[in-house]
């Protein structure tokens, strides 16, 4: 399997799905889709960098950290617990389109972000206690 080709197959089914969801679903709906389709990408992205460079690992090389065996295995764990956590925010999302919109507002406005930030500033800290120990 080449290493586009995961990316090329979701492209098959969200270009679709995002056209379909633009003409036929008018009104309100589309601005209350588009977080779903934001962490639709997102979860894909993180999914499909476990077949290859896991997300977490493209990151830390980005930013010039040295990667050796042992920060491998640590980043595809990182990368995992985000792709868990992207699939329940992709859930909830798409759960809230249907709610009302002021739940809508609320957890895509502000929980979503808090939940995000928490998993973030918790897994730096977490980095941080494994490089001491």
């Amino acid at each position: 399997m080449g290493k586009s080709r995961p990316m090329a197959v979701l492209r098959i089914f969200l270009v679709p799905a995002a056209v379909w969801a633009i003409y036929y679903l008018k009104g309100n709906i589309c601005f209350r889709l588009y977080p779903v389709a934001v962490v639709a990408f997102a979860f894909s992205y993180f999914l499909v960098s476990l077949f290859r460079t896991p997300a977490v690992e493209v990151f830390a090389r980005r930013m010039g950290e040295t990667i050796d065996d042992r920060a491998k295995a640590y980043c595809r764990k990182v990368t995992l617990v985000w792709v868990a956590f992207l699939a329940a925010h992709f859930l909830t999302t798409l759960a809230t389109v249907f709610a009302s919109y002021e739940i809508w507002a609320v957890y895509n406005g502000f929980v979503a972000y808090v939940l995000m930030g928490a998993l973030f500033v918790g897994e730096l800290l977490v980095r941080r206690r494994i490089r001491r120990g």
